[in-house]
């Protein structure tokens, strides 16, 4: 009874440790999701700059393959950022021009539409005599254009500073971009330091890829989005290219809005010309299906093994904390955060919770084709022979990274 009564102790205090672990785990987490929210208008600039260098990262690498001075290759990573910060801004100063231009016109064209809903379907909501759909709906559409339109325009000194301390930020990193893996070496002397290099230099390769691959197909659907509305005659032909560029960097929620709004631009802009806007609707639906469905995910291929479900829910948990900047940067930090909990050996469950599961699943349907076998040639009085076993034990051992799923570090070559 007494050995039966310390063993029950035992037991009893490792469920307790396991408990106080989850709990501190829990309240960590609360406490950093606090501390994000609260320092927000400072770690945004940073995060930005940090995913900006990554951008950067394979032009610069290149360069310094080609033996380019430092120097150089410095100012030119930072004269294309500041580059592409010019030719956005001019582009957003002409489309507030072009909106705030327009607003006149579209005002007329929604009275027209107004009238002509009312002609089709007001007998269905019984509206009385006088009475327009919209203005039934109570809602003034040019005070809310015109509302918005300020608001951007207030928020500008702020867009502004943004900018100038992701710049600030951006030319340190740049500056102090080789000195990384001394440092780490230097601080963590010893074979950890060889492991915590690779890990760091492949997250990075993992996420500049990513982000690399994401801003050329988001710079590609928005020319395309641009050519689309020049073809068709869609007004506002830079507002729709700008924006599929901006929100192709939300998965899944900013090609929808975009496509969306542009179908509803074509309907109030186009009515009653229906082929008009069925050709805006193939053409952008074809757009956003081909590079988004098919071209991105190939060219993506191992890179960011992450589940869908956990994409929408890190949207909407980041989103919670850094608001919109927080949905442009959930994939990569998700990203991040699943390769970090690969790495230790603790938090390797979570990790797996993160991934798409596609390695797990094929390995899964493997097991269960090798069972399938063994029962079909067991009842035929047959053993399994030793070359479909090695073939199947084969294909559940194949490298983690044919399987688009995260890189586990005893996958790692410390010798590259």
């Amino acid at each position: 009874m007494n050995e039966k009564s310390k063993i029950k102790d035992y037991v009893n205090i490792i469920d307790d440790n396991k408990y106080i672990k989850s709990l501190s785990f829990a309240v960590i987490t609360f406490i950093v999701i606090v501390c994000f929210k609260v320092a927000s208008s400072v770690l945004i600039p940073i995060v930005f700059a940090c995913f900006v260098m990554l951008i950067l990262f394979p032009l610069l690498e290149k360069l310094d393959k080609l033996h380019i001075p430092y120097w150089i290759s410095n100012t030119l990573g930072l004269l294309i950022f500041l580059a592409f910060l010019i030719v956005v801004g001019v582009l957003v100063i002409m489309v507030i021009q072009r909106l705030i231009s327009g607003i006149p016109t579209y005002g007329n064209r929604l009275n027209e539409l107004d009238l002509l809903l009312t002609e089709n379907i007001g007998t269905f909501m019984k509206l009385n005599p006088g009475e327009t759909v919209l203005s039934n709906l109570n809602i003034n559409w040019i005070n809310i254009a015109l509302t918005s339109l300020q608001n951007i325009s207030s928020q500008f000194a702020t867009i502004m500073k943004n900018i100038l301390l992701i710049f600030i930020f951006l030319f340190f990193l740049i500056l102090e971009r080789h000195t990384l893996t001394p440092k780490i070496i230097e601080a963590f002397n010893g074979h950890n330091s060889n492991i915590i290099v690779s890990i760091t230099q492949r997250t990075t390769h993992q996420i500049s890829r990513y982000l690399f691959i994401k801003f050329t197909i988001s710079l590609i659907t928005g020319i395309l989005f641009y050519l689309t509305a020049k073809v068709t005659g869609l007004d506002f032909a830079i507002l729709w290219g700008l924006l599929s560029f901006v929100l192709n960097f939300i998965p899944s929620i900013g090609s929808l809005i975009t496509t969306s709004l542009t179908i509803l631009m074509a309907l109030i802009q186009f009515t009653p010309d229906w082929i008009s806007i069925i050709y805006v609707a193939v053409l952008t639906i074809s757009i956003q299906t081909i590079l988004g469905n098919i071209i991105d995910p190939r060219l993506q291929g191992i890179q960011l093994g992450l589940s869908p479900f956990i994409l929408l829910v890190s949207l909407s948990i980041w989103g919670f904390i850094w608001g919109i900047p927080g949905m442009f940067l959930a994939v990569p930090l998700t990203s991040i955060m699943q390769i970090l909990c690969a790495n230790v050996q603790s938090l390797r469950p979570i990790a797996i919770l993160l991934g798409s599961g596609k390695r797990i699943q094929r390995q899964y349907n493997n097991k269960n084709d090798l069972e399938k076998k063994s029962r079909k040639k067991n009842s035929k009085g047959k053993n399994l022979s030793a070359d479909d076993f090695e073939s199947m034990q084969a294909q559940n051992s194949k490298n983690p990274t044919d399987f688009n799923d995260f890189i586990l570090p005893e996958s790692f070559d410390l010798d590259d």
